[in-house]
């Protein structure tokens, strides 16, 4: 009897440890279905998480296979995320995105890409050429008229310099706003075809070292907490796999609190080798100031659509629910949260 007792303890105890083994979601995490999704992205410091979160592997832990696909502005970037034909778009704050939404796109504003803090470097900002600030005629606004300004418009920062000018009761008719790209506008400055660039790293510090210009009023100080740059998703992620949109976000916020550990090594020697920086140029240049949790700033958003609108570039404005869509890093966050110490 009691070698059948000790049989009985025995086959219990293998049950039990088979058991355990097949533990319920729960308890065990199953391996993600793999999935494959086009991202766009650029060769700036901003895009740091995306390097990250791929260098790092916490894409693929998320059993995620991301195709970066290189497209200059986000105008571009709308159609094809409205499409379908890719995934995830990262981006300004502009008109373009607003327009397709409010024409009925199926794109949603997801995360925080970067925010102007108040308290942080100047990321983005106006870089004037080195012999007018060393001439002083900036110190009255009144003598940015005639001036070259080289932005992007129906964008952010034409929205900056409206904020700039009506500081000096000046529009844009007083100036002369000029549509270059942005590393067109970093020669622009050292050939004195340009007087004023709207610009963003890398192309502030390369204009500093190259002696062509320097940073004037940083749009930090008078944008403060403006929403500079956001993660979008369209209709791949938000209706036909969710899921895999909330794994990408996963991924994405794992990063963004690994870039907040600042200039370490390991951040620098990633984001060198995905901007095609030096690495002292990656440690002298400001980051943008990133939220950790993925939330948006909402407040700066309407006065932006306010001058948008009343200047003809927006066909209607946008509502909060047409246009933001915080559930993915709500789960995320969450997630994050319950598996801190894996």
């Amino acid at each position: 009897m009691r070698h059948l007792i000790d049989k009985l303890s025995l086959f219990i105890s293998m049950v039990a440890l088979a058991l355990a083994s097949c533990a319920s979601p729960a308890t065990q995490m199953a391996t993600p279905e793999p999935v494959k999704l086009k991202v766009s992205v650029l060769p700036f410091i901003s895009y740091a998480p995306f390097f990250i979160a791929l260098e790092e592997g916490f894409f693929a832990e998320q059993g995620i296979e991301v195709e970066f696909l290189r497209i200059e502005a986000t105008s571009e970037a709308m159609p094809a995320l409205a499409s379908g034909e890719i995934d995830v778009a990262a981006g300004f704050y502009d008109v373009s995105t607003l327009n397709a939404i409010a024409q009925g796109g199926k794109i949603k504003y997801v995360s925080d890409k970067g925010y102007l803090d108040a308290q942080s470097c100047a990321f983005a900002t106006w870089v004037v050429r080195q012999d007018i600030l060393d001439s002083g005629t900036l110190d009255d606004l009144n003598n940015l008229k005639g001036m070259k300004i080289a932005l992007t418009p129906a964008s952010s920062a034409e929205y900056a310099l409206y904020l700039l000018l009506e500081e000096a009761d000046l529009s844009e008719e007083d100036v002369e706003v000029l549509n270059i790209p942005v590393p067109n506008r970093h020669e622009g400055l050292g050939n004195g075809s340009i007087d004023i660039a709207a610009t963003g790293e890398p192309w502030v510090v390369r204009a500093i070292n190259a002696g062509y210009g320097n940073i004037w009023r940083p749009w930090n100080e008078y944008m403060p907490n403006f929403q500079f740059s956001i993660i979008m998703y369209g209709p791949n992620l938000l209706e036909k796999n969710p899921d895999a949109g909330r794994r990408f976000m996963i991924a994405y916020l794992k990063a963004v609190r690994q870039y907040n550990q600042g200039k370490t090594e390991r951040n620098v020697e990633i984001i060198a080798k995905h901007t095609q920086m030096q690495p002292e140029e990656v440690r002298q240049a400001c980051w943008m100031a990133m939220k950790s949790d993925g939330s948006l700033v909402l407040e700066g958003m309407e006065g932006f659509q306010e001058w948008a609108f009343n200047k003809g570039l927006l066909v209607s404005k946008v509502s909060e629910e047409q246009l933001v869509d915080l559930s993915f890093v709500e789960y995320a966050n969450q997630y994050l949260e319950e598996h801190a110490d894996q």
